[in-house]
């Protein structure tokens, strides 16, 4: 006899709460909220030439003839959550330096680590091709959100005061760009191909629906009108 109160009834939940919870936090909010398209330009680590002998692992200097830093330059990389910029003036030498400061996020499902002295433009000549003024940005800190499978990195940046365009592309080893689809960093040849795939598939999709389905069987026949060639 069953014990009063406790059923031995199985059944299985249709909703599971928490993993639902987890995905709109971790998939929907970082991939859907409110994005900032930049032009990332993250650290190579593998073709970089560190100073070991002088230097604690460091180069020389990060731009010029002296330095070895090499950057991965990353396209159309979103970035949310951008907080307000901080301004602070900085006695040098030189006189009153105007030093801006903000931080954003990155999720990790971008599938990279940011670094310190990673570089960040918020606007692009693509992007923005009549005012192209906006200042570069040096990642002065990386931080972890949770300590989890799934997480974000809150980078704090600065505005870089001598580092141009110019001399970051002269030290740029490989060009990737984020291809919105499936969220993830591809190759400028393979975001090309994955590009036509999906012109192409929308295409395959307007013939299906125009010349081969038939909306009062709900059925997709053979129709003798030859479709155009995609």
């Amino acid at each position: 006899m069953a014990e009063p109160g406790r059923s031995h009834q199985k059944f299985e939940r249709l909703y599971s709460y928490i993993h639902e919870y987890q995905r709109l936090v971790y998939d929907f909010y970082s991939k859907d909220a409110v994005a900032f398209l930049t032009t990332y330009f993250h650290i190579n680590t593998k073709t970089t030439i560190w100073d070991n002998e002088f230097l604690f692992a460091g180069p020389y200097e990060n731009l010029g003839p002296l330095s070895g830093l090499k950057w991965d330059r990353i396209l159309l990389l979103p970035v949310y959550f951008i907080e307000e910029m901080s301004t602070i003036f900085d006695a040098q030498e030189a006189g009153y330096i105007k030093e801006g400061e903000t931080s954003f996020v990155i999720p990790s499902s971008y599938g990279f680590t940011p670094l310190p002295d990673d570089i960040i433009k918020l606007e692009s000549s693509y992007l923005n091709p009549i005012s192209d003024t906006y200042p570069l940005y040096t990642v002065m800190g990386v931080e972890k959100s949770v300590n989890t499978q799934r997480l974000f990195w809150k980078l704090r940046v600065k505005v870089e005061q001598s580092q141009v365009m110019s001399d970051i592309l002269s030290q740029t080893s490989s060009t990737y760009t984020f291809f919105d689809y499936d969220k993830k960093i591809h190759t400028l040849d393979d975001s090309e191909f994955l590009t036509k795939l999906l012109i192409k598939n929308e295409k395959l999709r307007e013939i299906c629906r125009d010349y081969l389905y038939d909306g009062n069987s709900g059925y997709y026949f053979q129709n003798p009108i030859e479709p155009p060639i995609c």
